[in-house]
């Protein structure tokens, strides 16, 4: 990998990656000289970075064997993990690596973007409803992360203006639409409507699934 040699025990590989298991199980011509199984003629494996495949064996290595110390610590290195459990078809250290992601705290964009990357399905809604019941606006950067299209269908969920006509106007407003208190004013009629923004800071209460499912039916959530 990279510059560097790893002597790495064959069976867990063989054992939890079905493309490892595939490419062990090719057949070998007796005048073949078989990759991995000599300094001289290592198993190479090109566009994965060193650091990365470090994590993977730590996580693959000591997890086998007992070693918790030395599992992989934070939100990069599991994150190293899971792209290439996910790439190599690794199932068991894939769930290991989004439990232990899911128990870091991992922000909200940062769940958006690796549920698109590695296809985690149950990651993307509870993410972009946090993100739509904040009361800060969604940056640049975190648009630039997540990608045009996400950002642009979430700023529609975001400011999305709701309009609830009372029929008394003595009456106590009613619930918006996403679920908070609206803001009350009289209309020209005597009418009381009630308007709410998503930006508002009581909207941190509301749940805005069934506007992101509409709005996101293109995706899988």
């Amino acid at each position: 990998v990279e510059d560097s040699l790893f002597k790495v025990p064959r069976e867990p590989f063989e054992k939890e990656s079905e493309v490892f298991c595939d490419m062990f199980s090719l057949p070998q011509g007796s005048s073949v000289v078989v990759e991995g199984t000599s300094d001289e003629n290592p198993i190479r494996i090109d566009r994965t970075s060193k650091d990365d495949f470090e994590q993977l064996l730590k996580a693959l290595l000591h997890r086998k064997y007992g070693s918790q110390p030395n599992l992989p610590h934070g939100i990069e290195q599991w994150t190293s993990v899971l792209k290439l459990s996910t790439a190599w078809n690794f199932e068991r250290l894939r769930q290991a690596a989004i439990d232990a992601l899911t128990e870091s705290g991992i922000g909200a964009v940062d769940r958006v973007v690796l549920s698109q990357r590695y296809y985690i399905k149950n990651w993307l809604l509870p993410a972009l409803n946090e993100l739509a019941r904040r009361p800060e606006p969604i940056i640049l950067e975190e648009a630039q992360r997540m990608g045009i299209d996400i950002a642009l269908k979430l700023a529609s969920v975001r400011e999305r203006v709701t309009v609830a006509v009372q029929t008394h106007p003595t009456a106590h407003p009613r619930y918006s639409a996403f679920g908070g208190d609206a803001p009350y004013q009289r209309s020209n009629n005597g009418h009381g409507i009630a308007v709410g923004s998503c930006r508002d800071p009581k909207m941190q209460d509301c749940d805005f699934s069934d506007q992101i499912r509409s709005t996101f039916s293109a995706y899988e959530l």
